[in-house]
């Protein structure tokens, strides 16, 4: 019982290592705009702004993104309208590596793999998906980049 007791203590004493999560490359700004306006061709919407950060992108490997979504909790956020809803969970991932889209009903997020294929997370389950779905809205009102 002692030595359980000793070992939970440790445990709460123990730092929690977060997960991080490194590019593995970049491509030019064009080369993401491209992407991400084929994309939006793709969906039929030719109303959305990019907005792209730096000159070079950060590409990730889907896999290295998979293994980091197991190990975040941003889906672990209990969702509150208002105080912890879409866009703030969304802001959350956002901050730690993936880009930000916001359609007219959604806040979620994004990345472009090493094959140079957009994904995107829903932050709220970390599912990838390379479309949206109807719930999340088709209209995109902006991509943001990391």
């Amino acid at each position: 019982m002692l030595k359980a007791i000793g070992n939970l203590i440790l445990n709460l004493l123990k730092p929690k290592i977060k997960p991080t999560l490194k590019p593995c490359g970049t491509i030019s700004g064009d080369e993401m705009s491209s992407i991400l306006l084929d994309k939006l061709e793709e969906m039929k919407d030719d109303k959305a702004d990019l907005f792209l950060a730096d000159v070079d992108c950060k590409v990730y490997c889907k896999d290295d993104v998979k293994a980091f979504l197991k190990l975040d909790e941003t889906d672990k956020i209990v969702f509150k309208p208002e105080e912890k809803d879409c866009d703030d969970i969304a802001a959350k991932l956002f901050a730690k590596f993936a880009g930000l889209i916001w359609t007219t009903k959604h806040a979620l997020n994004w990345f472009i793999d090493e094959y140079d294929i957009l994904w995107f997370i829903e932050p709220q389950t970390d599912k990838l998906s390379q479309t949206l779905e109807d719930w999340q809205g088709w209209d995109v009102r902006f991509f943001l980049s990391r």
